[in-house]
């Protein structure tokens, strides 16, 4: 398995493993326009050709935004997104970010556990944060 950069030619196999991720899943122009960011640091998990999982961040100021991770169902409890979510720190440490920020639904117990794995620390609640009115719990890890 290896970390690369996302490609558009892996957006279709993004999409399919978003789908089955989220309650509400991303629209395809949201990856084609941070593909296309500066800023944008996307990568995809794969074996061969085949997509295992990907993560989506943003570099803003001297923080990053993680927006995004997920782990193909028949993948997860594997590793992957510990070594994805790792090389998004990697990369914040790099050029020198202060913080990494993301948002978890309030329901989602198991992100939190895996965001709290790896020192991110709840900081406060964003209230009907999702289109669906669901809190966020907005999780800082300081670098």
């Amino acid at each position: 398995m290896k970390i690369v950069r996302m490609k558009k030619d892996d957006l279709d196999k993004i999409m399919a493993i978003e789908k089955i991720s989220f309650l509400i899943p991303w629209e395809r122009s949201f990856f084609e326009y941070d593909l296309r960011r500066k800023q944008g640091y996307c990568y995809v998990a794969k074996e061969n050709e085949e997509v295992l999982g990907y993560t989506d961040a943003w570099h803003v100021a001297d923080e990053v935004h993680l927006a995004n991770i997920a782990v193909a169902p028949s993948y997860r409890h594997t590793g992957i997104g510990s070594k994805m979510l790792a090389k998004i720190i990697e990369d914040a440490k790099k050029i020198s970010c202060h913080k990494i920020y993301l948002e978890v639904r309030l329901s989602n117990s198991i992100a939190q556990k895996f965001y709290e794995k790896f020192g991110f620390r709840a900081i406060y609640t964003r209230v009907k944060y999702y289109p669906d009115g669901e809190d966020a719990i907005v999780y800082e890890k300081r670098l």
